[in-house]
């Protein structure tokens, strides 16, 4: 007695990639079943449904680790990486979704999307630049990487900061186009900091001033095409703000997340804070408070834990395997 394709279907989307990837040669018929667009969505779906398979993609100097969330401390390199073979040379991590990743080898101006699981990677077209003042440096560009479910799309977006100029490239079409240009009317200098977090359809990039004084959040719809301004929580923008310092935005259980170190108490601490809401500025709260260590300027929240009790924090740059888990109701943390 056969079983049913729907019913393997359902088996096979419950399993991790590593395990679907053998399966693939056991038959044409299974190979085509898991390679179907409607079967990657399912098995997209379930992964999100549960931490399961959520697992974390180190970047270190000496190459890419990967690490379950369930067990950190374990950490293996993903071995055959495409880019391997120049230790001396840095490729960066510029955007993460749905498991891909947008690497960015600068020193040589190359910008790839590299499947972790597969191994399969590509490299993306050039730019052609519209500026004689550019000097094609990509490690001084601003990216954000993401899906527009519009248009079931994987979209890079590249902010040329000496120029101003935006450049959205297309996985569908593999290739670049020149949309409106990123502008901030400010009379000082500014800085984009954040690496363009996907929340709500949107790349999100916090907007400095030189001294790491947010003044906002501006953001890149990927269904329209447009910047538009997500608001900061009042306690660090208005004028007696000044003892607050931008620490790092990022995502938080699929809210966008503000970290920022308030020097307004005896210690410094990290206050961080959530958008339940995206986009409505009264949504924001504050999570929690941490000590401050001028070591760890820059701390960034990864994740909660399966239980949903504990916040996964890291420094930025991380030159080492260093983390701590914040819990919540204990209000305690854990190095390791």
């Amino acid at each position: 007695m056969s079983i049913p394709l729907d019913v393997i279907t359902e088996i096979l989307s419950l399993l991790p990639v590593k395990s679907l990837l053998r399966f693939r040669c056991v038959s044409k018929q299974l190979c085509a079943s898991i390679d179907s667009p409607e079967f990657v969505k399912l098995h997209l779906s379930r992964s999100k449904e549960t931490y399961s398979k959520s697992s974390l993609i180190l970047e270190l100097r000496s190459g890419f680790f990967s690490a379950n969330l369930d067990s950190l401390d374990i950490a293996v390199q993903l071995l055959d990486h495409p880019l391997d073979g120049y230790p001396e040379k840095t490729v960066e991590v510029i955007g993460c979704c749905n498991g891909l990743l947008a690497l960015n080898r600068y020193w040589r101006n190359e910008v790839y999307l590299l499947n972790p699981s597969t191994k399969k990677h590509r490299l993306l077209p050039d730019i052609v630049i519209d500026s004689e003042s550019h000097d094609n440096n990509s490690g001084i560009d601003r990216f954000g990487f993401g899906y527009d479910a519009s248009t079931d799309d994987y979209k890079l977006v590249r902010i040329i900061m000496s120029s101003k100029q935006v450049f959205v490239y297309s996985l569908k079409t593999n290739s670049w186009k020149r949309v409106q240009d990123f502008s901030y009317h400010d009379s000082f200098p500014i800085r984009l900091k954040g690496g363009g977090s996907l929340v709500g359809g949107a790349l999100n990039w916090a907007k400095l001033k030189w001294d790491c004084h947010a003044l906002l959040i501006t953001a890149f719809d990927l269904k329209n095409e447009n910047f538009f301004v997500v608001p900061l929580p009042d306690d660090m923008t208005n004028e007696k703000s000044s003892f607050t310092n931008f620490s790092n935005l990022s995502v938080l259980g699929g809210c966008l997340s503000v970290t920022c170190v308030n020097r307004t108490n005896i210690n410094d601490c990290y206050d961080v804070w959530v958008m339940k809401e995206y986009g409505i500025k009264e949504s924001w709260t504050k999570l929690f408070s941490f000590p401050w260590s001028p070591k760890e300027s820059n701390l960034k929240t990864i994740a909660y834990s399966k239980c949903g009790n504990k916040v996964l924090l890291r420094p930025e740059p991380a030159e080492n395997s260093h983390f701590c888990w914040y819990d919540l109701k204990e209000q305690t943390s854990h190095e390791f």
